[in-house]
């Protein structure tokens, strides 16, 4: 009995793969009759015939006039689309895309059937295929600015696209064929019944409704819009807002992308960079190291910016607004002058907010958590001064504001008066003028000669020439400049004589002379200085040779050494406050903080209670620190709960929280979102890198894109900390590490030790376009001639690129034997795999695609064993992580089984399906719907035998039958 199940179950799936199989694709073996071959659309009309979408009559004539049927057009879209598994029978069709809820006029309604579809149907039809809910109008624009529709006039309006007109065989023709030829043709769906409910994603043109402005649609609550004049649409293709909805608390943060196009509709090369003025009513525009900004560059076709929520006690609407400045293109005109805008939403909420640190002694160098900083505020620039020479007057800082960074500065400037009037005067801020308050300067760029210094220094520095000052009252100056971002610069300048004509006038290193006589003594120092030695620290490690020689002839080398001894100190103090803020009897840990935050941002630090905190298996239930106890011994603060874990999870991990009842009755009203309710948040801690297996003599290049594009691809630069540890890990011969965004920049070269002591990576910052070859370029003319070191380039990047040298370079990487490693990060979406996948497999490196951090890490632990051990490598990161996606559910009768796989692993042959059965286990073959992409769908009747309510496992294979990976789910409904 078992042998004639399994027999049977054998012949239905061989029958369900004959139904299913992908029609071959044919030439046509006649001329079509009825169509020219010099119509402009006879490609389409050709290649709808070719594909078997439709066919011609007896007398070879397609019939282009002839009106589609909706039972037609869904047999149409079931034959193109790449997620459809079942056969092209019409009831089977209709009935996969009522789970999609497409709006064909016949899915519950068989007379409609055969009924004729208009245009304007269509293009809703085809929305919703795409994800998108739209009305008719919205639907129509939807077609024009993707390129599906030119309109019968040209004039892209909603009339001239006759919506109300019969949909014709040509028209369905042209239509898919353009779709096809946009991209991927599958289908995504909505998640219930059309009803217009993503129309604010698409702006109405104006006159796109008629000449009469009251027939334009009133905008809605808008999450994704862009606005513009109506001859900026050329250039104009969207405005993405990552998260349109924030928490108001000064901490929760979204992604604002606007995708452009040259003002006549060209595509914008990627090596081309433009600037933005970018502005936000209520948030603060932020880049990834925390600064806030007020100008950020394109990468290409793309340009983006971080917007940070403020913290508000009542919700508001934000309008951010991106401006094109310094323009001399004309290819961009059309954009001069003009706001492009798009909506954020801020709300206040109750929040338990998580936070955590991890201590490992064997880890020490690796600062994982995430409490970082706020974002540093942007400090307000002198309104009328030009960039120049400034005042600044005694004292430093103004005494009234106490730990207030401001001072008093003054500039001979132009000013210009309410009636326009141009006046000469002498401008002084923080002087009698109520008008010109005091500025800050804590948050501004401070530098000694251009070399950027901190706080303390830039006071000692001021201070002391203050105190020399002859006039009264007191000043002195400095040079008042405004950097890229907008941000106000103000330098101290001027190497005092004495020490200049000892150190030959070179300015590094008498820099350092100069800021280390304002230095406390060695034993002086306290955390106080901890940024003040290690600025002063990094001016000294980008010394020549010859400056360090220098150096090393002042005073006998004492400074030098002083210099070494100064980083030595305020490093072991720091250990040491690291230290004694960590718990005794706990040699490694997890620490959470859990902060009950009241709605608007601020801190609750008087809350009598307790909160569970869930991490790896183990709950602890911990109180809220008040601002009447004790803080612990520093491990927590007013308004938080510390917990601490005896376990560390490199990788990702999670944890819960949820306030244990009942709530402080204080604050049951403003806190009620939060009762019963469990809050998790994901974590990740930085894995480190196993020991080397081999430790072969290499020379290796580090390539980092930090164009615009990478603000969406890695928003906290963790390819930049985790190719310093890469770096030091690989420990090679020779390495060159460069930076590359519009142009490329070499961080350091020389030894691991030379380099290390470098920034490299920690300050880069994403600006301009995308050129990695210039990187590669140039990494390719620093490799010694020593043919027994092994030569390897590691580039990061998101791909999108100029490729002007991308041949050149791929030919000098062949002659020099030195192998590319590319790698991706990021979604799909995000990244162009095309160019890093040709570089990689012409120089025999291998390429790679990391989702997430912790892949990140994987695939650098892959390319030290390749490099080191000279083992072939194979892109597949880690089978661990080898299904995507994986998923089985039930939908009106029929169980649908898919997959997606890393598409990094190329080695999987098949994937199947595996349930309990009566009759013991069952295994069912997916179908290869496209590369990465594996389905099946059975009715329930056939599987009425197997355990479908148990857990399901999802087995890959390789061509000799071997499992490569194995997961595990659940059914869904």
């Amino acid at each position: 009995m078992t042998y004639v199940k399994k027999a049977l179950l054998t012949m239905l799936c061989f029958m369900l793969l004959l139904m299913t199989a992908t029609p071959v694709v044919t030439q046509a073996a006649t001329t079509i009759r009825d169509v020219p071959t010099n119509s402009s659309n006879y490609k389409a009309i050709s290649w709808a015939v070719d594909n078997e979408l439709m066919s011609l009559n007896n007398a070879n004539n397609f019939l282009p006039s002839e009106q589609v049927t909706d039972r037609e057009l869904v047999l149409m879209f079931a034959k193109l689309d790449r997620n459809y598994p079942l056969s092209y029978i019409d009831s089977v069709a209709y009935n996969f895309y009522s789970d999609f809820y497409l709006p064909f006029n016949g899915t519950h309604v068989n007379a409609n059937r055969s009924k004729a579809i208009t245009r304007g149907q269509f293009a809703q039809i085809y929305a919703a295929f795409k994800g998108l809910d739209l009305d008719e109008p919205q639907a129509v624009q939807y077609l024009y600015s993707n390129n599906l529709s030119t309109s019968s006039s040209g004039k892209k309006t909603f009339a001239s696209f006759n919506p109300s007109t019969k949909l014709t065989r040509g028209d369905v023709a042209t239509f898919l064929y353009r779709a096809v030829q946009n991209g991927n043709f599958a289908v995504q769906g909505l998640t219930r019944s059309a009803a217009g409910r993503d129309n604010d994603s698409i702006t109405l043109p104006p006159g796109f409704m008629g000449s009469n402005s009251a027939d334009f649609e009133e905008p809605k609550d808008n999450s994704n819009d862009f606005t513009g004049p109506d001859y900026v649409n050329n250039a104009l293709q969207s405005i993405v807002v990552e998260k349109p909805d924030l928490i108001a608390n000064e901490v929760d943060s979204t992604l604002v992308t606007v995708s452009l196009k040259a003002c006549n509709g060209d595509p914008i090369a990627d090596d081309k960079s433009y600037t933005f003025r970018v502005t936000s009513t209520y948030g603060t525009i932020i880049d990834t190291s925390g600064e806030a900004v007020r100008t950020v560059q394109s990468d290409g076709s793309t340009v983006s910016a971080i917007v940070v929520a403020p913290k508000l006690t009542k919700s508001a609407r934000d309008t951010i607004s991106f401006e094109l400045v310094n323009n001399t293109d004309p290819a961009m005109k059309c954009l001069v002058g003009q706001k492009l805008k798009a909506e954020v939403r801020y709300s206040p909420q109750p929040e338990l907010r998580i936070d955590y640190q991890v201590y490992d002694p064997t880890n020490t160098d690796d600062d994982n958590g995430n409490v970082t900083p706020p974002y540093i505020p942007y400090e307000k620039l002198p309104e009328f001064f030009t960039q120049n020479i400034i005042d600044v007057y005694s004292p430093i800082p103004l005494k009234y504001d106490g730990d207030k960074k401001l001072f008093s500065i003054g500039q001979q400037t132009n000013v210009t008066d309410a009636l326009g009037n141009v006046q000469n005067v002498y401008l002084r801020y923080g002087g009698s003028d109520p008008r010109y308050p005091a500025l800050g300067y804590e948050n501004a760029i401070l530098q000694f000669e251009n070399y950027n210094i901190s706080v303390y220094l830039f006071e000692e520095l001021l201070n002391r020439r203050l105190d020399n000052s002859v006039t009264s009252p007191a000043k002195t100056e400095i040079m008042y400049m405004i950097s890229e971002d907008g941000r106000p610069i103000y330098r101290v300048q001027g190497i005092d004589d004495e020490i200049a004509s000892q150190v030959e006038n070179i300015n590094p290193v008498g820099a350092i002379i100069q800021l280390m006589n304002h230095m406390p003594e060695e034993k002086k120092l306290t955390l106080e200085h901890y940024d003040s030695v290690m600025k002063i620290y990094s001016i000294f490690t980008n010394l020549s040779n010859y400056d360090r020689t220098v150096l090393l002839k002042y005073q006998g080398g004492k400074l030098l050494g002083q210099v070494e001894a100064y980083k030595k100190r305020v490093e072991a103090l720091k250990e040491s406050a690291d230290a004694a803020s960590r718990p005794s009897g706990k040699d490694r840990y997890t620490k959470v903080m859990v902060t009950l935050v009241r709605p608007g941002g601020e801190p609750v630090t008087d809350y009598q209670g307790t909160v569970k905190i869930k991490y790896d298996g183990v709950e602890k239930t911990a109180s809220f620190i008040t601002n009447t106890s004790d803080p612990l011994n520093n491990t927590g603060s007013p308004g938080t709960a510390v917990a601490y874990f005896d376990s560390i999870i490199y990788g990702k991990s999670k944890v819960e929280a949820t306030l244990v009842n009942p709530i402080d009755p204080r604050y049951a009203t403003i806190l009620k979102g939060l009762k019963d309710k469990t809050v998790t948040k994901d974590i990740f801690t930085n894995p480190y890198f196993s020991k080397n297996s081999c430790s072969l003599a290499t020379e290796v290049a580090y390539v980092v894109d930090y164009s615009s594009s990478m603000k969406a691809v890695d928003p906290t630069n963790y390819r930049g900390k985790k190719m310093i540890e890469f770096i030091n890990q690989l420990k090679a011969k020779n390495n060159i590490v460069i930076e590359t965004n519009t142009k490329a920049t070499i961080l350091g070269e020389g030894t691991t030790d030379a380099v290390l002591k470098k920034d490299l990576y920690k300050a880069s910052k994403e600006k301009g376009a995308t050129d990695i070859f210039a990187g590669i370029d140039i990494a390719l003319t620093k490799f010694s001639n020593d043919t027994k070191t092994a030569k390897a380039i590691v580039v990061v990047s998101d791909g999108k690129t100029s490729k002007s040298k991308m041949t050149k370079v791929i030919n000098e990487a062949k002659k020099q034997g030195v192998k590319i490693y590319t790698v991706s990060m990021g979604k799909k979406s995000q990244i162009n795999d095309a160019t890093l996948m040709q570089v990689s497999t012409e120089t025999g490196g291998a390429y790679y695609h990391a989702l997430d951090n912790l892949q990140l890490h994987q695939v650098f632990q892959k390319l030290i064993d390749a490099i080191l051990c000279k083992t072939p490598a194979s892109s597949c990161i880690n089978p661990d992580d080898l299904f995507e996606d994986a998923n089985v559910s039930l939908r009106k009768g029929y169980l649908t089984m898919s997959a997606r796989i890393d598409g990094n692993c190329p080695n999987v042959a098949r994937i199947n399906v595996r349930y309990k059965s009566i009759s013991g286990d069952v295994q069912f073959e997916l179908l290869k719907r496209s590369d990465h992409v594996f389905m099946l769908t059975k009715t329930v009747q056939t599987m009425q035998d197997f355990k479908v309510n148990n857990e399901i496992d999802l087995i890959a294979y390789d061509k000799d039958g071997n499992i490569i990976s194995m997961k595990t789910i659940s059914i869904t409904n």
